[in-house]
This record gives C-alpha cells, sequence and structure tokens, in this order.
C-alpha cells in the first residue's frame, strides 16, 4: 500500500463525542467503534492506518497491536501522542508515497506538515468516514435489491448476441 493514515485516537474520539475525553463513561467502547470504522476504511480505501493512543499519564511501558488491518499504538510513559506520530512521520516517510496525520492539535498539525505529510482535522477525518458508511450502505442496498450485473450486462449486443448462437448449438 502506498498511503498511509495516522490517527490522533483520543483526539478523534473526543470530537467524534462531541465532549472532552474524562467526560466519555466508556473510553475502551469509543476506542473500539473508531477502531471498527477505521478497519472499514483500510479495507475500502486501501490505506493503511495507524491509531496512536496518549498514554503519557500512565506508567507502564507502551504496546503496538493490529486489529483487522489496522496498528493500534498506545505510547508508553512519559511518551505523548504527539511524539509519537511526529517519529513515525519521520520513520515511515520512504515507505509510502502519502503519509496524512488526522488531528485538530494545532501544534502536531504543524510538526505533521513539517515532517513531509499532509494534515486533516479530526472533523475532516469524521466527515470521510461517514461518506464511507454512506457508501457502504448504499453498495448494500444496491446489491440486496437485487440489482446485480450479470455477464451478460456486460457484453456488447454484438459479442452477446455470438454467445448466445454458440450458446444454442
Amino acid at each position: 500500500m502506498t498511503r498511509l493514515v495516522i490517527v490522533d485516537g483520543y483526539n478523534v474520539i473526543a470530537r467524534r463525542a462531541g465532549r472532552s475525553l474524562a467526560q466519555i463513561e466508556d473510553l475502551e467502547e469509543a476506542r473500539r467503534e473508531i477502531e471498527d470504522l477505521l478497519s472499514q476504511y483500510r479495507a475500502m480505501y486501501g490505506e493503511d492506518v495507524i491509531v496512536v493512543y496518549d498514554a503519557h499519564r500512565r506508567p507502564g511501558p507502551g504496546h503496538v497491536e493490529e486489529q483487522a488491518g489496522v496498528r493500534i499504538v498506545f505510547t508508553e510513559s512519559g511518551e505523548t501522542a504527539d511524539a509519537r506520530i511526529e517519529r513515525l512521520v519521520y520513520d515511515l516517510r520512504d515507505e509510502y508515497r502519502e503519509i496524512t496525520v488526522a488531528t485538530s492539535d494545532a501544534a502536531e498539525q504543524q510538526v505533521a506538515l513539517g515532517g513531509g505529510a499532509l494534515r486533516i482535522s479530526a472533523n475532516e477525518l469524521l466527515v470521510r468516514l461517514e461518506k464511507m458508511r454512506e457508501d457502504i450502505d448504499r453498495e448494500t442496498q444496491r446489491h440486496s435489491a437485487g440489482d446485480r450485473r450479470t455477464l451478460r450486462d456486460a457484453l456488447t449486443g454484438d459479442l452477446a448476441n455470438q454467445l448466445e448462437r454458440w450458446r444454442r448449438r
């Protein structure tokens, strides 16, 4: 894959919820929901996705896991998501044709741009995810309504007629 989206996870979750992280009742569920959406985004658009969660206020080592093709990074104690995202942009810039950082953190946006990455706000990412959901719903409805094309539909008239003559022989 030639494109990568790096997501400031908690920043996007807070924007999606319309409130601060402290006000979100089930943060684990909010993470799972955004990770599910990003997994669908990855599958639909063919872009790699890394979600970075800021754990700098919690003791302990960070860790990386992968779920449904999305790499999930929890920073280690003392490391901010901004710092990890900056390092990822720098470390991965030769592996990807295009890196986009999704965050509404102004300082992080400047770092992303300085590292050669594109940037979109958390709101812009949420708009992309909503459009993707609408596209998926539309495709699902189209297929469930029996609007399936056959091979005959894809053939030109002359070729379809020739194949039909051969079939009848």
